[in-house]
């Protein structure tokens, strides 16, 4: 699995690297396999209200997957997306067995 991990307005660090390489390892092993998958981090300063958003692209047997969270901190902006994909893949999945059962 190819990840590419950005950041724009903000340094990510080794912590967070592992951490987000290690959740998409754990989505490849169980609704496997992911060909690709980008993470961006960014960090928006609107007057004097600063929010991180992360967002998330993988690429699965012809299909692509997007995750978007927005929040205070960029830990919990990353952990959220994370989530939410997670949430993703396990219904892309469900619906592929229900397709695949009904033939």
């Amino acid at each position: 699995m190819e990840v590419k991990l950005e950041g724009r307005n903000v340094e990510v660090g080794d912590e967070m690297r592992e951490r987000i390489q290690s959740k998409l390892d754990n989505l490849d092993r169980r609704f496997g396999p992911i060909t690709h998958a980008r993470v961006t981090i960014e960090r928006h300063t609107r007057k004097n209200d600063q929010r991180a958003e992360a967002k998330a692209v993988i690429n699965i047997a012809g299909n692509t997957i997007t995750a978007s969270k927005e929040a205070a901190t960029v830990p919990s902006a990353v952990n959220e997306t994370l989530d939410t994909l997670t949430q993703e893949m396990r219904s892309y999945v469900e619906k592929q067995k229900k397709r695949h059962h009904r033939r």
